[in-house]
Formats: structure tokens, C-alpha cells, sequence
């Protein structure tokens, strides 16, 4: 036998041994149990509900908490465009929980009197600006301009608060990361919905 007559024959037993162990493969496999099929689990609809339940619920909450500690700023009394006394004429108050946040809100009807005369007669409901002040009752009171051209007033015992205003942001933007999460949840699960 010459060398290349060696190399086939070596070739073919080679071949011939693999193709053999493929084909034992191939019938152990088959002979094998069916492997179970692994079911993905979907939640249930009631656990949705009570998901999408909870997510509003704190939404609510973190809202109504970034009311809340909006109360402790207000417009800056040294930047009044004008000043003057207040009178109150009548208040209602309003609680514990409206859409103003949590705790007792106080709403007045103000007579304002300003150094430079007459002015309106105004309701006041920004929560926090009120004291506790009763009919007959006076205060300083000052005008500021607001945003958008709307006019805010101001009191000397209510000063501006950066950290007030930056707490009810970060808490305004979680109250729409719950919102956004309902959302999403509920598109998702329309989406599924029509392709079945």
C-alpha cells in the first residue's frame, strides 16, 4: 500500500466514525424524553389592577406631597411692586386632604387697602399665605408680578425658599414617573390585547 492509499483508507475510517457518532446522536435524542416546556408566566389580571392601582395612589401622594411643601415659599415681600394693609373679611377652611396637598387650607376674602389708595377687594387661596387670621383682622400685604403676567400677592412672614421649591420639584417629577409607568403598563398590555 503507497502512502496516498494510506491517507484515504485513514480518511474514510475517520468519516466513516464520525458519521456513526453523529447518527448515535441523533437516535439518543430521540430516544430522550420530551423536555418540558418551560410556560412564561403572565401575571394575573387582578394583580394588575392592584398594580396599576398602587402606581396611581402613590402618584396621588407624591402630587399632593409637592403641594404641600409648596405652601412654605411665596413671593418675595421685598420685591413687592406695591404695599398695603389687608383686611380680612371672611375665610372658609378647607381639609385635610384637597387638591391643594395635605393639612388645613385656609381661603380669604381680603379688602386691600394700598399706600397709594383703594384697592380690590380679592380672594385669597394660596395654601400657606394665611394664618389663621380671623374676620377684622389685618396684615401687610404686598403685589408682586407673577408668572405669565398674573399678579401674586406677598407677606413679610412668608419668605421665598429655594429648597422648598426644588423638594416640590423632585417631588412633582416622581408623582409623573408613576404616571408615566400607568401609561406605559397600560399601552403595553393593550398592545397584547389586539394581537390576540
Amino acid at each position: 500500500m503507497t502512502d496516498d492509499e494510506k491517507r484515504r483508507a485513514e480518511r474514510r475510517r475517520r468519516m466513516d466514525e464520525l458519521l456513526s457518532q453523529a447518527e448515535a446522536d441523533v437516535t439518543r435524542t430521540r430516544a430522550a424524553p420530551d423536555r418540558p416546556v418551560v410556560e412564561q408566566r403572565r401575571g394575573t389580571t387582578w394583580g394588575s389592577v392592584l398594580g396599576v392601582v398602587i402606581l396611581l395612589v402613590s402618584a396621588v401622594v407624591f402630587f399632593l406631597g409637592a403641594r404641600t411643601v409648596n405652601r412654605f415659599t411665596g413671593a418675595d415681600f421685598d420685591d413687592a411692586d406695591r404695599r398695603g394693609t389687608a383686611t380680612v373679611e371672611s375665610c372658609e377652611r378647607h381639609g385635610p386632604i384637597t387638591l391643594k396637598g395635605f393639612g388645613y387650607v385656609d381661603e380669604c376674602t381680603v379688602d386691600i387697602v394700598w399706600s397709594d389708595g383703594e384697592g380690590p377687594t380679592v380672594l385669597i387661596d394660596k395654601p400657606g399665605f394665611m394664618k389663621g387670621e380671623k374676620p377684622g383682622e389685618t396684615f401687610e400685604i404686598g403685589q408682586n408680578s407673577g408668572s405669565r403676567g398674573s399678579i401674586a400677592y406677598s407677606r413679610p412672614e412668608v419668605s421665598p425658599h429655594g429648597w422648598a421649591t426644588a423638594l416640590t420639584i423632585v417631588l412633582a417629577a416622581i408623582a409623573f414617573l408613576f404616571v408615566a409607568g400607568v401609561y406605559l403598563f397600560l399601552r403595553q398590555t393593550i398592545k397584547d390585547m389586539r394581537r390576540r
